[in-house]
């Protein structure tokens, strides 16, 4: 969908960037192995996504962004909780007409405050309102 659309259309999308999620949160088994949440998410044309899927919920927000050519840069903030954890995030990177999301970050609260995080989005379906995006988010926790 990105390839064929202007990028006038493709910062109108940016705001959807990041949603509703469902996860599988691998546990890692030990301290400094990383952790692996899946995600399926839709966000609104507002840059707000949330949701909640067997026991793991996502907040994002959209809070910078800015054309870089023909791919975009992103901020954001996220919040992630699970029966086990919680954490919120600071996150930016850059989002490519060729419909992926590249986001690096850390952990400013919560369990695991210091992690570094990794996120790849990578764009399914939806209106120009809203979209669906599957990814993955690695938490590497932060090591003594």
């Amino acid at each position: 969908m990105f390839g064929h659309k202007s990028y006038g259309h493709l910062a109108a999308l940016i705001p959807i960037v990041v949603g509703v999620v469902a996860f599988g949160a691998a546990q890692a088994a030990a301290s400094s192995a990383p952790i692996v949440i899946q995600y399926h998410k839709t966000c609104d044309a507002g840059g707000h996504c949330v949701g909640t899927v067997n026991g793991v919920t996502i907040d994002m927000q959209i809070t910078g962004f800015r054309a870089t050519g023909d791919a975009a840069h992103l901020t954001l903030n996220e919040t992630i909780t699970t029966p086990e954890m919680s954490f919120k995030a600071a996150l930016s990177g850059t989002m490519t007409p060729a419909g992926f999301i590249v986001l690096n970050g850390t952990v400013k609260e919560g369990s695991f405050a210091g992690a570094q995080i990794h996120q790849r989005s990578n764009y399914v379906s939806g209106p120009p309102d809203a979209s669906v995006w599957d990814g993955a988010l690695q938490l590497l926790p932060a090591t003594a």
